[in-house]
């Protein structure tokens, strides 16, 4: 029998013995395929030795499913999501399709209450909303259920980027038109651009390359924010086109060729695949040359001293393991001289974990967050 888990964690999938031991749950048999929307848990469950596949992806794999189970409720995932994952279900016609609902029967009835009445209306679960940081152009931005703040600006993520897109823009080496201007701050802290003599003659006379990582991006608010930024500082604010979207895309890629002139370099890195999907969408959308990963453990080793700027928004649960590993890639993949920027809601936490990486750190206040500044040296 082929089954199909959604929703379920690799701790779901075992159970603990009268002695004590815990061993794969007795539920478990047949061809079982669990699927995940985040790789940490697809690791998990591979890492488990409990005998089920794992899939990590955007949406429900297809295929002639004999069972599909879904593990839901409030403290689990969102309304939204389950909605998602439910139609998604529906449209694979499983044979058979068991709800495992973790929460009050209210409100799983109240969550089959939202499809009961008409089951093959397709929905778009899709939502697109407006940002944009002071002196900025606004961008739509498009983000999906399991995104974080799906259908709204982040304000602490918001708050990361105008801090950021402030003090890049005022000390950036890049002017409207992507010239170089080697007397910046930022500039004179760029590999490319600083002659250090470490490296040969050719790579010191490369255009200079602002290399910004943006970590656990979502759906790319913080880093899009800020590459707009400096690639419209000296223009008028205003919503981006289509067209427009078309010449960012030409001048950001066509200013990497010129020998005088400088370009911005933007990856971004989730572990969640609808994150990485909304990311990928608004890069395309937005015309500006993003490269997207997923990973659930930073940047991979050969990008490790490569980028001049690092921005992220760490989750506060797990008593900071998360922003720990954050701040450790942070630590690895900026260059010397290269700037680490993290928000959080209160500093109390988030500063001594960022202490541990980078002895100085200094706070800037914004929108009741505290932006969290400081220099890899």
């Amino acid at each position: 029998m082929k089954t199909l888990l959604v929703g379920y964690k690799a701790q779901d999938l075992f159970e603990v013995d009268r002695r004590g031991t815990r061993r794969p749950a007795s539920w478990l048999d047949g061809d079982i395929t669990c699927h995940t929307l985040d790789i940490y848990h697809c690791h998990a469950i591979e890492n488990s030795s409990c005998g089920v596949k794992a899939v990590c992806s955007p949406h429900l794999p297809k295929g002639d499913w004999d069972l599909i189970k879904f593990k839901t409720g409030p403290k689990l995932m969102s309304g939204e999501l389950s909605l998602d994952l439910l139609q998604e279900i529906h449209l694979l016609h499983p044979k058979r399709f068991e709800l495992e609902f973790d929460g009050r029967e209210r409100d799983r009835n109240d969550l089959l209450s939202k499809i009961k009445d008409d089951p093959d209306r397709v929905r778009d679960f899709s939502a697109t909303w407006p940002a944009s940081v002071p002196g900025g152009q606004k961008l739509m931005l498009t983000s999906f259920p399991g995104c974080f703040c799906h259908r709204r600006v982040d304000d602490g993520g918001l708050a990361l980027a105008e801090v950021v897109a402030r003090e890049l823009s005022a000390n950036s080496p890049l002017d409207g038109r992507g010239v170089s201007h080697p007397s910046s701050d930022i500039a004179s802290r760029c590999s490319l651009c600083s002659g250090d003599t470490r490296r040969p003659r050719s790579a010191r006379r490369a255009a200079p390359t602002m290399n910004i990582l943006d970590m656990g991006c979502g759906c790319g608010l913080v880093g899009f924010l800020v590459v707009s930024s400096l690639s419209d500082s000296h223009q008028a604010p205003s919503t981006v086109s289509p067209e427009r979207s078309e010449s960012r895309q030409r001048s950001l890629e066509g200013c990497a060729a010129a020998p005088h002139e400088s370009t911005i370099r933007l990856v971004m890195v989730d572990s969640h695949t609808r994150a990485v999907e909304a990311a990928n969408l608004n890069a395309e959308k937005l015309g500006i040359p993003t490269e997207v990963i997923l990973s659930d453990n930073g940047t991979p080793a050969q990008m490790d001293g490569s980028f001049d700027v690092f921005v992220g928004n760490p989750p506060y649960y797990s008593d900071y393991r998360i922003a720990d590993i954050f701040l450790e890639t942070a630590q690895r993949a900026l260059k010397y001289g290269g700037v680490c920027y993290t928000v959080c809601k209160n500093a109390d936490g988030l500063e001594p974990v960022q202490r541990r990486y980078f002895p100085e750190v200094e706070i800037i206040r914004r929108r009741g967050y505290a932006v969290l500044k400081s220099v890899k040296n």
